[in-house]
């Protein structure tokens, strides 16, 4: 039987994300994925308009990240650390059963040092499945980079698994990191949709 936790870790945080700051919460979603008791599937195409003014975010606040993968820069109108070009993803939109090669470049106006976070929000449709704080430099370590982060142009590749068994439904995830002086970094967000096959 496949889990919504290893649908949510592999399809939704892992491939899209995580990458762009350079995070990987696998341990986090196993232990809270496995909490979740019941999935119900949400069947309503407008579910992204319904929880946009509730899910942090998802408001007017936000523009495009350029490179048309469904990644959105959030709180766009306040002065952000990290300024992404352009995020890439192959195939896009992510498919089930294939790998995804994610490509981000950027430019960070100051370094990063320990002490840096990040607060992430994920749903599954309406289900809240995490709304937890991160150690970003402890975070990092898991995709080969380290604090302290230069400034300067930075370019992340990541390439993922999707699994064939992901869940039907809409992915909302939401990311705002700051600096341990509480410097924002970047917010990002992304609503990425697995249709019933």
């Amino acid at each position: 039987m496949v889990t919504l936790k290893k649908a949510v870790q592999c399809a939704v945080i892992s491939s899209l994300i995580a990458p762009a700051l350079g995070l990987s919460f696998v341990p986090l979603v196993n232990k809270l994925a496995s909490k979740v008791v019941k999935v119900f599937e949400i069947d309503e195409p407008k579910v992204h308009e319904w929880t946009a003014a509730a899910f942090p975010g998802n408001d007017k606040d936000e523009k495009p990240v350029p490179g048309g993968s469904p990644i959105m820069n959030c709180d766009a109108s306040v002065s952000q650390l990290l300024s992404l070009h352009s995020v890439v993803i192959s195939p896009n939109p992510p498919e089930r059963g294939q790998n995804l090669t994610f490509i981000a470049k950027g430019y960070l106006d100051k370094p990063i040092l320990d002490g840096a976070y990040v607060e992430v929000d994920v749903k599954y449709g309406f289900i809240k499945l995490i709304h937890q704080t991160f150690d970003l430099c402890e975070e990092i370590t898991k995709v080969d980079l380290s604090c302290p982060v230069a400034d300067g142009e930075q370019v992340i590749v990541k390439e993922v698994e999707v699994p064939q068994e992901v869940p039907p439904g809409q992915y909302i995830v939401n990311a705002r990191a700051y600096t341990k002086d509480d410097e924002f970094i970047t917010c990002l967000s992304a609503v990425v949709d697995f249709p019933a096959a």
